[in-house]
């Protein structure tokens, strides 16, 4: 039985853990979050600056949590990615998080590595406030609409690479934030996972030497399945016929999984919410979840 995540007139807490954002570009996110009936509340130090970060550490720091378990919030949505939560992450509370919707994606995938090892969410990967109306395109809106309001799943047809059927957790997000959390306390671990992986801006060989520090650090070990997202400017332009997304599949064919990609998820305007954790099964190349 479908549930939405957020009921009308939501109170939803919105913070900048990470890099900065424009003003302009928020409001109309805030505009889209209105319409939806949701009413958005901003975060203390919202706004504030340091260097190429959304305040300082502290501040930000205070914001994430007033986010997370601040009294009279229904949900907390991100209003940029970038860079920065890793910063954020050591000395986290292991727990005292009620259950309240977190969004975002790109950077919040280390933000849902730490929650989702604390029980905390339900964690929604879909996109940030800033480039909800301006980006993000009308199926994507829509996705997130759906999950949001009516407690909608999904089901999206893939390229299969390797075949096969597999069941599990859905997890995952950009891999280079996945990466940067190897040989840290919130580490992903995928073993029984589907794991959906997508990145922006990276050349071949960096893909490679991120997948393959992942390998080393055990992250795939015990996963389901690989699930591959938008490779958004990734390709190696002097030397056409080959991509980063092709890199990628020679090292992952190692694992013995099925391996699809295609998936509707990345820093494209094509970006479909799915939620962490939820019940995912993998068949004939078709993934579906349900929240």
């Amino acid at each position: 039985m479908e549930r939405p995540l957020l009921s009308p007139g939501a109170r939803v807490g919105v913070f900048a853990p990470a890099g900065v954002f424009d003003p302009a570009r928020l409001e109309t996110g805030l505009a889209r979050l209105r319409a939806w009936g949701f009413t958005p509340v901003l975060a203390p130090h919202l706004g504030r600056r340091h260097r190429y970060l959304a305040g300082t550490d502290a501040e930000r720091r205070a914001d994430l949590l007033w986010a997370l378990r601040g009294e009279g919030l229904e949900a907390a949505w991100l209003a940029r990615g970038g860079y920065g939560l890793t910063r954020l992450l050591p000395g986290l509370p292991e727990r005292g998080y009620p259950q309240r919707p977190v969004i975002g994606f790109s950077d919040a995938s280390a933000l849902f590595a730490a929650l989702w090892r604390r029980g905390a969410g339900p964690l929604v990967h879909g996109p940030v406030l800033q480039s909800l109306t301006d980006h993000a395109d009308a199926a994507s809106q829509e996705v997130l609409r759906a999950l949001l309001c009516e407690g909608r799943g999904w089901s999206w047809p893939c390229h299969e690479v390797v075949p096969g059927d597999a069941f599990g957790r859905l997890v995952g997000g950009n891999l280079c934030t996945l990466a940067s959390l190897a040989g840290t306390a919130d580490a992903l671990k995928a073993e029984g996972s589907i794991l959906v992986l997508e990145e922006v801006g990276e050349r071949p060989y960096r893909i490679d030497r991120l997948l393959t520090q992942l390998l080393g650090a055990g992250t795939f070990e015990g996963v389901a399945a690989v699930v591959l997202g938008g490779f958004v400017g990734c390709a190696e332009a002097d030397e056409p016929g080959w991509d980063a997304e092709q890199i990628a599949l020679e090292l992952l064919d190692g694992l013995g999984v099925p391996v699809v990609t295609g998936l509707p998820v990345g820093h494209g305007p094509t970006n479909h919410a799915f939620c962490w954790g939820a019940r995912a099964a993998l068949r004939g190349g078709v993934l579906s979840w349900e929240p």
